[in-house]
Parts: C-alpha cells; sequence; structure tokens
C-alpha cells in the first residue's frame, strides 16, 4: 500500500515538473527564468543597502532606489544576466555585516517604488549620484561631450557646503607621487626631483571640476587622476606644503546627478522622494515602467 502510494505520488510530481524539464530539454537552462520585473524588485534591496549612506531619511533612501532600479532596468536591457547578479548579491550578504534594521528599510523603500523609473523623453536613464559636491552639480554635455547627456544639467546644491565631507587634504611626498604617476603613465620624462612643478591642470568645467591635467608630457582626464591618487573628487587645487603637495578637494564623488548629502538635507526638509529627484533631475520625469 505504501509502495503505491509513493509511485502515485512520484507521478504526479513528474506530471507536474514536465514542462520545466521539456522547456530545460529542449531550449537550455538559460530559457527558464523568473521575469525581468520580479527580477529587478528582487535583486534592488541589496544593491540599494550597498549605496545608501549611514543615517539615511527614508525619502531619500526611496529616491535612491528609483535611481538603483533605473541603473538596473538599464543593465538587464543591455545583456546584463539577472543571476549573476543575484549570485553577487548573495556574495556580498556572505562577505558583510549586514545590518537587519538597515535592510528593512531597503526592502521597504522598493516596495514603497515599486517600478517606478527616471525617465527622459521616455527612455529610463542611469540616474548617476555621487556622495556630496561643491555646491553645485555637473553638466553631462560638458563633462560627457555627448548630446545624449542633455537631460543631465548641473543645479544648485548649496547645502553640500555644511557636509562633514565637503573639504578634504590629501598630502604626498616626491617619491610617493613620483612612483604613483610613473606607474600609471611609463612617462620617462617625469622627474622625481621636479615632479611637483610637473602636474599643471590645464581646464576646469563651468562647476569648478578638473577636467584635465598635464604630468610631465602626458595628459590625463580630471576624473582617471583623481583616481589614480584617489582623491575625493576632481575638484581639487594644489599647494606645496612643507615639502609635501598637498590636494585640497571639495566634495566627495564625480559630482554628477543626485548628491545624496544634498537629497538628505531636502528629505529632512520634508520633500517627498519624486521631488528630490526632480530637483536634482529637472528635465527627467519619475515614471512608472
Amino acid at each position: 500500500m505504501k509502495e503505491s502510494a509513493k509511485y502515485l505520488f512520484s507521478v504526479g510530481v513528474l506530471l507536474l515538473m514536465l514542462p520545466f524539464l521539456l522547456t530545460v530539454i529542449l531550449s537550455g537552462k538559460g530559457a527558464v527564468s523568473v521575469s525581468k520585473d520580479i527580477d529587478i524588485e528582487m535583486l534592488l534591496p541589496v544593491r540599494l543597502y550597498q549605496e545608501i549612506p549611514e543615517d539615511a531619511e527614508a525619502e531619500m533612501i526611496k529616491a535612491q532606489a528609483i535611481l538603483a532600479r533605473s541603473r538596473l532596468y538599464r543593465e538587464l536591457s543591455e545583456g546584463g544576466n539577472a543571476r549573476e547578479i543575484l549570485e553577487k548579491n548573495r556574495e556580498y550578504e556572505k562577505a558583510h555585516t549586514v545590518y537587519p534594521d538597515v535592510m528593512t528599510s531597503c526592502r521597504q523603500a522598493v516596495a514603497d517604488t515599486e517600478g517606478l523609473v527616471l525617465t527622459y523623453g521616455g527612455q529610463v536613464v542611469e540616474g548617476p549620484f555621487f556622495a556630496c559636491g561643491n555646491g553645485k552639480t555637473r553638466d553631462g554635455i560638458e563633462v560627457m561631450s555627448k548630446d545624449d547627456y542633455g537631460w543631465l544639467v548641473s543645479v544648485e546644491s548649496s547645502m553640500d557646503i555644511d557636509s562633514p565631507g565637503y573639504l578634504s587634504g590629501t598630502l604626498f611626498g616626491r617619491a610617493d607621487l613620483y612612483q604613483k604617476l610613473l606607474d600609471y603613465t611609463g612617462d620617462t620624462s617625469l622627474k622625481e626631483e621636479t615632479v611637483y612643478e610637473q602636474i599643471s591642470v590645464l581646464s576646469t568645467d563651468s562647476a569648478g571640476y578638473v577636467m584635465e591635467v598635464q604630468v610631465a608630457d602626458t595628459h590625463l582626464s580630471g576624473e582617471n587622476f583623481r583616481k589614480l591618487l584617489e582623491l575625493p573628487s576632481a575638484c581639487f587645487s594644489m599647494q606645496e606644503l612643507d615639502g609635501n603637495l598637498r590636494f585640497l578637494c571639495k566634495g566627495a564623488g564625480h559630482g554628477l546627478g543626485m548628491s545624496q548629502y544634498g537629497a538628505n538635507v531636502l528629505a529632512e526638509q520634508g520633500k517627498s522622494c519624486t521631488e528630490i529627484l526632480k530637483y536634482y533631475f529637472p528635465r527627467c520625469d519619475v515614471m512608472q515602467r
């Protein structure tokens, strides 16, 4: 009797699984996946957790969730693999201490903004963000040199000036700076004894960020230069100080799009997530995907 029951149960399971098995056999594993809609919402909380600053206001987290969803939507629509992203999320959760209350806030923000993305002309856009600026965000066309970024315009973000990360200094001695620059550029005209004098800013954008730097005979973009030296921002000035070269930086991050510090101030003032995004992306709309 028990054997008969087990047999009937097995047959029932097989019949239920048959469509799935046939799909895998005929089309391969890649043909079976959850829908993109479900994937995006499922993937968002962990990615959002990695992006938000400490003690973020609820509406700021929602604004960040919309930007994260917009970037993830574009990533998947351009060939990104949802399962690989999910696996990276799992690896992150295993490797880092994830605070349950913060993750709960992220899940709530994702749920409260479900399906909402940042758009321009009906198309989803990336939605860039950075930690804090120098008091003004950067213009997309000016920085990227592409008309496609006409939606990304410069706006005032004067609240950033009050951020603890607004002003910072980084010191380099001659030997250390010389070695870093030589390893990156391979420029043999670079000399250790005159390395400070061989660095000059060639141009800045309208927001005050360095666009191009000359190092001996080599030209570098401001962003590549700041990443090479691990500077907080490409909005910097240089001064020789007690035998070292000091880079005095304003803000933290690339300066394009939404300032997280500024967004949090707006949230504290009672602005909604959509009002925050409209402030930093005045030419864009928040729409249901």
